[in-house]
Formats: structure tokens, sequence, C-alpha cells
């Protein structure tokens, strides 16, 4: 009913109620529809006020939900994968990986609460093959799948390099080793199981041909000693891309480890005098290392250093060739990676980092043993390697982008994507960009790198590397390797993938519009 009909009838009533009852009559009528009005009105009001207080709470729920999602994204929160229960003890095995990650701001959590980190202490794509193919944008695990043909003893020591000592799989090799043993009568062999350790110097007739659980591999004869012990050298390195292959070594210091009984007189029947084992004879115990390493606080590297260089050595090729021996690997096995990684949605959520081992003769010449899938990352044992350990932690997390100044989940915006490494960045060979490949970007393989020519994935990998520059750390490039401002490349990419060959090329333009990325 509208206004004018509810007048129109409240007359009608006053009208009839006139001509019987009169005024006194007629005031009681009027008050009691007064009262009606202001009851309805009353109840209008507090229906009204209920509804908007609903409608707040609803608004505040939806704030506080808000809030809460902004909290929980900016947490950056790691769980650890091990068959070993010591790896969540905070003073165990992986000690100084939780300490790191505490201190650049990560929260342990388990596996069933949402994660950016997965720190695998064992080889996790068996296991967690479901798991780990269903990744997130902001989640990253320590390991690539198809490393284990790096890591692998066995395959390690029979790939085919300048760098690695002769080595034979047995009983499947049995017969190649004979005729090599009888053509290098004055060789020695070391027997080393296939899956943990266990050396031993044998002479042939010795050798178990038949067990099927070692591998036998030629002996480095005449070590480099240093104060009468023979050493092996540890190397961190970290790759964090394949196809295109981006690896890096830790120039921050090196582990040497001493073998705790002099060389000589020689008795292969003592493995302290040849083979490194858990005890170890550390860099400050070594008498002509202690000094510079102790009282100079130099590193063991550069204790070593100095070491071989008072004695006439020529330290500049000898890690020149540590390094070609690890990127040979590297790109020999780097097919392995790629296979494997087909099996999942993206390879921007693994990285590796392994500890290369090597040996160097009298010479100083070179000599690749082991890849080292999880190295011993405990200062438990010796705690002067606390500081090594935690600076190859702290870099790594830098530059893989564990450890980052970006909050979680913002990096999924563009702009912020822009702001750390955006298209200028990368941009190189201006002038073949501009000329040669302005019209055709398969007049040359450099097109690849202009802006019109270039892929998707390769910028990604490309936008990759530049970050990688800036958060480094003390690592340094593998591969690509150093490079020399306005050098030809025709030589140096042959025989690699199309990939590598234009990361290589996009280096190389780095390299020539500023010296600081030539290494």
């Amino acid at each position: 009913m509208d206004k004018d009909s509810d007048n129109e009838e409240t007359t009608k009533i006053i009208e009839q109620n006139n001509s019987t009852d009169g005024p006194a009559r007629r005031d009681r009528l009027l008050d009691t529809i007064r009262f009606d009005k202001n009851k309805n009105i009353f109840l209008l009001t507090c229906v009204i006020g209920v509804c908007l207080a609903i409608a707040l709470e609803i608004i505040n729920a939806q704030n506080r939900r808000h809030v809460h999602k902004e909290q929980t994204s900016t947490r950056r929160t790691y769980w650890v994968y091990s068959a070993y229960n010591d790896v969540d003890n905070p003073n165990g095995l992986l000690k100084h990986v939780h300490l790191v990650l505490d201190r650049v701001g990560y929260e342990k959590v388990t596996n069933k609460e949402p994660w950016n980190l997965l720190w695998s202490h064992d080889y996790p794509f068996r296991v967690l093959y479901t798991d780990l193919q269903r990744l997130g944008p902001n989640q990253k695990v320590n390991h690539f799948p198809g490393t284990g043909f790096i890591t692998n003893k066995v395959d390690l020591a029979t790939t085919d390099s300048k760098y690695i000592p002769k080595a034979f799989k047995i009983p499947q090799n049995k017969e190649a080793f004979l005729k090599y043993a009888a053509i290098n009568k004055d060789a020695l062999f070391l027997e080393k199981h296939n899956q943990h350790r266990g050396v031993y110097l044998k002479n042939v007739t010795n050798i178990d041909l038949t067990s099927g659980e070692s591998f036998v591999q030629e002996y480095v004869q005449k070590p480099y000693l240093v104060d009468g012990h023979k050493f092996d050298i540890g190397v961190y390195v970290v790759l964090t891309s394949v196809n295109p292959l981006r690896a890096y070594w830790y120039k921050g210091d090196v582990l040497f480890r001493y073998c705790p009984a002099k060389y000589y007189p020689f008795d292969p029947n003592v493995v302290d005098k040849y083979v490194v084992g858990d005890d170890y004879l550390p860099t400050w115990e070594v008498p002509s290392l202690a000094h510079p390493y102790t009282a100079l606080g130099f590193s063991m590297k550069e204790a070593f250093d100095h070491y071989v260089t008072s004695k006439g050595g020529d330290v500049t090729r000898m890690w020149e060739e540590v390094e070609a021996a690890i990127t040979e690997v590297l790109l020999k096995k780097e097919h392995h990676v790629i296979q494997a990684l087909k099996k999942y949605p993206s390879p921007d959520h693994f990285f590796e980092m392994m500890r290369f081992d090597l040996v160097v003769d009298e010479g100083l010449k070179v000599y690749l043993l082991e890849a080292n899938m999880s190295p011993n990352l405990s200062s438990a044992h010796y705690p002067p390697n606390q500081l090594l350990y935690e600076q190859v932690l702290y870099s790594l997390y830098s530059i893989t982008g564990v450890a980052s100044h970006v909050q979680p989940g913002k990096f999924e915006d563009r702009a912020t994507q822009n702001m750390v490494s955006s298209q200028k960045n990368i941009a190189v060979w201006s002038e073949v960009c501009s000329t040669t490949c302005r019209e055709n970007c398969e007049e040359s393989l450099i097109c690849g790198l202009c802006k019109p020519c270039m892929t998707s994935r390769l910028k990604s990998s490309l936008l990759g590397a530049h970050k990688e520059y800036l958060h480094r750390g003390d690592f340094r490039r593998l591969f690509p390797p150093k490079m020399v401002q306005n050098a030809s490349t025709d030589e140096k990419i042959k025989g690699l993938n199309k990939m590598n060959q234009l990361l290589y090329l996009w280096y190389q333009g780095k390299c020539n519009a500023d010296v600081t990325w030539c290494s």
C-alpha cells in the first residue's frame, strides 16, 4: 500500500469514530496509530542494524583471512628427507644446514605442511617421485634427477677422460682389464667397492674378478706430498641449470684432507698412507701449513698454494686443470640429466651441490676420483671446518635463490622479477642484432640471442644466469668458462649442444661489454 492510500484509510477511520464516540475516542485512536508506526520504524531500524553488523563482520573476517594469507606467504619453510634419523638433530649430520637456513629466515616443517625447500640428504627421486612431479613455482629441491651418473662411483670412474685414472667394471670388463694390465706392467690398481668405502691396493693376481661388487682403477703413483703426506682436494661445485649448462665452483676455500701416516716408506698394507679416511690429518696439523692457516688466517687453499709456490710449483696451471677436469665430466654427463628431467614439468625447481675429490701427482698433474652427492657438512669431528661449511652453504643458498631479498610469493609478480633481472640486462651483441639479424633470425647463431629471435626457454635461462651473477657469493663459473674480451668463439663452442653454444655466446657478449663478466 502506498503513502496516499494509507492516509485516505486513516481519514475514513477517524471520520467514522467522530460520528460515534467523539473527540476522546478520536485522540486515543490517533495515539494507537502513531504507536504502531513508531514500532514499525523501530523494528525496521533493528533489522537494518543487524544486517549492517553481519556485513561488517563478514568484511572483517575476509580482511583477517587476507592478512593471514599474506603472513603465511612470507614464511620461508623447508623440510629434510633422509634415511638417517640424525639429520633432524640440531647438532647432528646437517647441523650447519639447519643453522644457515635459520639465519636466512627459514622455518623447519614437515612434508605435510607447505614448504619452499626440500633438502634431501639421499637421492629423492625414487621414494618421492610422485610428489616431485607436482612442485609449485616457489619450491626448490637440492638435487637434479639424473646426477647419479656423476656421483655414482663406478659410472664416474669408467668415464673416458684424461683426468680420470683408467677403471674397469668387474666382472663385465674382466678381459679388457687383464689386457690393459698386461700392457701396462708397471701399473698398480685399487680395488674399490661399488657402493661404500673400501679401497685396497692389490696385485692383479689378488683382485677378485668374479664378485660383481667392486671395480678396479689404476692407482696414481708418485703423488705430490706436503711434509711427506699424501692428500686429496675437495672442490664444492653447484649445478644450477642444464640445457643450457650453468655450473660454478666455490673459490672461497677448498677442503684439503691429508693422510695421517707419511707416504714413505710405502706399505700397501697401511691404508692410512694412501687413502684419506674419516680421521684425516687437517691442514692446521700439517707443520708447513699450520702457520699460514692458523697464525696468518689464510684459507686451506691459500696455505697450500703458498707451500707449492715456495717449492717452485705452478699452482695456476694445477687449478686450471681442476676446473677442466670437473667441467669435462659435467658436459659428458649432462645428457643423462636432460633425459631424466623430461619426467618433470620444469627443470627450474632443481639445483645440485657436489664435492669433487681430486689428487695430484708429483708433477701437479690433476686426477679426478669421486663426486659426492651429499658431501659431509658436519664439523663435529673438525670444529674449524664450521666456517667453510657455513660460507659454502650461504653462497649456495644465495646463488640458487633459496636465500632471497625478495619476499616469497612476490617473485611471481612481473614487476618484481624485472626489478631484479629484465630484458635490458640480458641484451647482448647489439651490432649483430641491429644489422645481420634484423630481417632474418636464421642468418647467424648469435641471432638466437636477439630479442625478436629468442625463445622463451632461453630468455628464462638468461634471466636466471643474470640473477646468479648478482648473487653468486664466492662461487665462480665453471661452465661457461672464463672469457677473454672480443675473443673468437668458433673453435670453443664446437661439440656443444645448441643451448650451450648460445649460453657461451651470451657470456662472451657480456664479457665484451663488461670485463667483470669474463669470469
